[in-house]
């Protein structure tokens, strides 16, 4: 399948990548296709890249990348509806929000992107949990990215 995209212009991409979102994101429900793109395998972050609309790409990071201590709860009718069947087919992204200032980069833990990897279905699930914010500094308290690669995520995102 071929995608024109105003970040990587023309792509091919094969169709069986294309993951179907139950709901949509946020403000865009009217798209339904998304394929994950990684623009640079040294950075954490990847694109969430509409398959309808070549001019919608959602930058992306693994939740856990930015807090190994994640838990969200997603309900039992939001996991019927992906249909996963165990917890290890489930993938789940936060939105990242680029400002100016690029050490005020933060990641929406409130509403993740969960997607089942196997079945190619995903939702932005909107957390009942309080206890996370839809602007969770990246660089705080994650074991997962070592201070090199703190320091490296400020170049990475001002590529981006």
């Amino acid at each position: 399948m071929r995608i024109s995209t105003t970040r990587f212009g023309d792509i091919t991409i094969d169709e069986s990548r294309v993951i179907q979102m139950k709901g949509g994101i946020l403000g865009f429900e009217h798209l339904k296709k998304y394929v994950l793109l990684m623009q640079d395998e040294k950075t954490p972050f990847w694109w969430f890249q509409s398959v309808e609309d070549g001019s919608v790409a959602f930058v992306v990071i693994n939740s856990f990348a930015v807090k190994p201590d994640y838990e969200p709860v997603v309900s039992d009718d939001e996991v019927k509806l992906l249909e996963i069947a165990s917890p290890e087919d489930a993938v789940l992204f936060s939105v990242v929000t680029i400002r100016s200032d690029p050490f005020t980069v933060t990641a929406n833990l409130r509403a993740p992107i969960v997607i089942n990897a196997k079945k190619m279905l995903a939702k932005q699930v909107v957390l009942v949990d309080l206890d996370y914010s839809v602007q969770h500094p990246i660089t705080e308290d994650n074991a997962v990215l070592e201070e090199k690669e703190k320091a490296e995520i400020i170049p990475s995102v001002l590529a981006i």
